[in-house]
């Protein structure tokens, strides 16, 4: 516990000192490493943590661009059919200093049955913010709203057992450069290893703007961390991404699986104590004729 306490201290420290904008919001619980997915988080779920991102851009050999952003973020699910994630961000560029409040707003319409051919689906817009009223001219790039519509389907194979697969269509950001609309794919598969005591999800993307890879790490205690690099197709654009968050997830499983447990027990002990009943039910009516 005082090494994920440390570990959790020291990402959130670097994540105040260095850190530049990423594009949106990044390793959610239901998304990928930028993209979103046809799967939302369920009722009562929630996620909090903050998450940097930062960006070397050589601009000669002794000198790089760094920006400052400091994101804090609350995603939560609502009626297993609702998510929402609010952001508040807090960014500099050079003596500019801004600061700017988002949020995220997903509904899904389909959601895939634990067997069957039907997907998750879902639509949503991104980057609701006290700016959507501007005009082109007034809001900066990257500020004005995105929507997107989302299937996510898993597969099993016989060699690589069970990973998802996820693709859209979306604006704004999605969009391929001067065309309005953009498609954005995505694969993702979950590992469980021996030696990691947590979840391992591994993701890789292509988002509109270029190829993005992301690792997610999850204890049960419910203690995510998560490593991200988009634009691999684009070394003098490559973004760095850290994540650091808690969600219950984990702990309410823990809950119903304890819940299971005594509702099987309960089961099992009234079953056990009628059996009994009814074998000394009989042994009293094979009795009462032999007395006679």
């Amino acid at each position: 516990m005082l090494r994920h306490t440390i570990l959790l201290f020291l990402i959130v420290f670097v994540s105040i000192t260095v850190s530049n904008p990423v594009r949106s919001e990044v390793l959610t619980g239901s998304g990928l490493v930028d993209i979103p997915t046809g799967r939302v988080l369920e009722h009562g779920i929630f996620e909090a943590g903050t998450y940097l991102g930062f960006q070397q851009r050589m601009m000669a050999r002794s000198a790089t661009s760094l920006g400052d952003t400091v994101a804090v973020r609350l995603n939560f699910g609502l009626f297993d059919r609702v998510e929402i994630g609010l952001t508040q961000l807090w960014e500099e560029h050079g003596s500019d200093p801004s600061s700017d409040r988002t949020a995220n707003l997903k509904l899904q319409l389909l959601k895939e049955p634990e067997v069957g051919a039907i997907p998750s689906v879902a639509i949503g817009v991104e980057r609701l913010g006290n700016k959507i009223f501007a005009s082109d001219s007034e809001a900066e790039v990257g500020e004005t709203p995105s929507t997107f519509l989302a299937v996510s389907k898993t597969f099993n194979f016989p060699r690589i057992h069970r990973f998802s697969g996820h693709i859209g269509v979306g604006t704004q950001r999605f969009a391929f450069e001067d065309r309005p609309v953009g498609v954005f794919v995505g694969l993702s598969k979950a590992f469980q290893p021996a030696f990691a005591r947590g979840d391992l999800t591994m993701q890789l993307e292509f988002d509109g703007a270029g190829v993005n890879a992301g690792m997610r790490y999850i204890i049960p205690s419910g203690l995510q961390v998560a490593l991200g690099a988009e634009t691999l197709n684009d070394p003098d654009e490559l973004h760095y991404l850290v994540t650091v968050s808690w969600t219950n997830a984990q702990i309410l499983e823990q809950i119903r699986e304890t819940q299971r447990l005594i509702t099987r027990a309960t089961e099992l002990a009234v079953a056990a104590k009628r059996a009994v009943s009814k074998k000394k039910a009989v042994a009293e009516t094979t009795e009462t004729p032999s007395s006679q």
